[in-house]
């Protein structure tokens, strides 16, 4: 684009100061770099709590995309210099980027190892709690990978990887009722069957991760939070990896030009080695979403506490008060990081409370 544009290209990037997953500082770099017109919107926890409601309203239904009030911001603040932006969405999904693919495929290779006469998965789940919310964390991811390397294939896997909680949590959150409705028995196999085909179980490991992140991921969240966020401000986003010529060749590129060992996106990364530092290359993917683990141990639980219990969605019955309850204070307390769920329940309590205000707006 800086070799082509007749004029400076401008690159709008979000910044969450003082949390682990801040990238404004290697994004000015590579701005430097490539010489274009970069501008940083810092976005703090009250900001963004502030305006659930309005992010919760342009999306029109519940919403718990972890990256839609970071989108929201962004293309609020982008919109006031430029009508169109170019976005990444799908790079990661036709060259193999998510760290998730990486871990079940790891989970697939150790089954037998977790699961088997040594009962090495056990010690996972023996592992104690402490008093320093990393080691917590740490804990908590292990347990997971764990609970992933006892489903049946990477389908499976897939689902349980882009799910915000476990079924440990839901099983604590959900109203008895709920929870036989949603979950019960043979959950995962039940949603294999909903959202693939038989066949797809021939495909190899790598191929069903990527195709749960095309055909559910993708459309279901990737695009429709982009979609939103942008037009909510007369934005128009587009997404170049996803031209239908370019998926279409991206799908005929063999798999280890896509994930090379621990390597995602390894022929992208290739292809832009010549124009960028090699530390650009080589700095790990964060993702783009709210810093819920920090911001939920702070003033972001207040707006999140203040959603739930003002908007009359803990009187539905679909969850369970005191376990709501008890996971604001494990989170706050270091003991795990119940940061999505949370954020999901705050989105949901939005969502709810504006469906009761149009109610009574068209009764009356």
């Amino acid at each position: 684009m800086v070799r082509v544009a007749n004029t400076q290209v401008k690159a709008f990037t979000l910044g969450f100061p003082g949390t682990s997953i801040d990238e404004s500082a290697s994004a000015a770099r590579i701005a430097r770099d490539l010489g274009v017109e970069h501008h940083v919107l810092p976005l703090e926890p009250a900001a963004a709590g502030d305006v659930l409601p309005q992010v919760q309203a342009d999306f029109d239904e519940p919403c718990a995309a972890t990256a839609a009030v970071p989108i929201w911001h962004l293309s609020k603040f982008a919109r006031e210099q430029v009508k169109v932006v170019l976005c990444g969405e799908g790079s990661d999904e036709i060259f193999a980027g998510y760290k998730r693919q990486r871990t079940a495929l790891l989970a697939s290779r150790l089954a037998p190892l977790l699961n088997g006469p040594l009962h090495l998965g056990d010690l996972i789940d023996a592992l104690p709690r402490s008093g320093l919310a990393r080691w917590n964390y740490q804990v908590q991811s292990a347990r997971r990978f764990r609970q992933s390397a006892l489903l049946e294939n990477n389908l499976q896997r897939y689902i349980a990887a882009t799910e915000i909680s476990t079924p440990g949590v839901r099983s604590r959150l959900y109203a008895p009722s709920f929870w036989k409705e949603q979950e019960g028995p043979a959950s995962y196999q039940k949603l294999e069957a909903e959202y693939f085909l038989p066949e797809h179980r021939a495909l190899s490991p790598l191929e069903q991760l990527m195709l749960g992140d095309l055909t559910i991921h993708m459309p279901g969240s990737l695009l429709n939070r982009l979609d939103k966020g942008s037009m909510a401000h007369s934005l128009e986003a587009r997404v170049p990896f996803l031209s239908r010529e370019f998926v279409d060749w991206s799908l005929t590129v063999p798999q280890d030009m896509k994930l090379r060992g621990r390597v995602g996106k390894y022929s992208l990364r290739k292809a832009i080695e010549p124009w960028l530092n090699k530390d650009h290359l080589d700095r790990r993917k964060l993702g783009f979403q709210l810093p819920f683990a920090e911001w939920f141990r702070g003033d972001f639980s207040r707006f999140a506490r203040e959603a739930w219990n003002d908007s009359g969605a803990r009187q539905l019955g679909y969850l369970q008060p005191d376990a709501v309850e008890q996971l604001f204070d494990e989170h706050a307390r270091g003991e795990a990081n119940h940061g999505r769920i949370l954020y999901a329940i705050a989105m949901f309590s939005c969502w709810w409370q504006q469906s009761m205000s149009q109610g009574q707006s068209k009764a009356a």
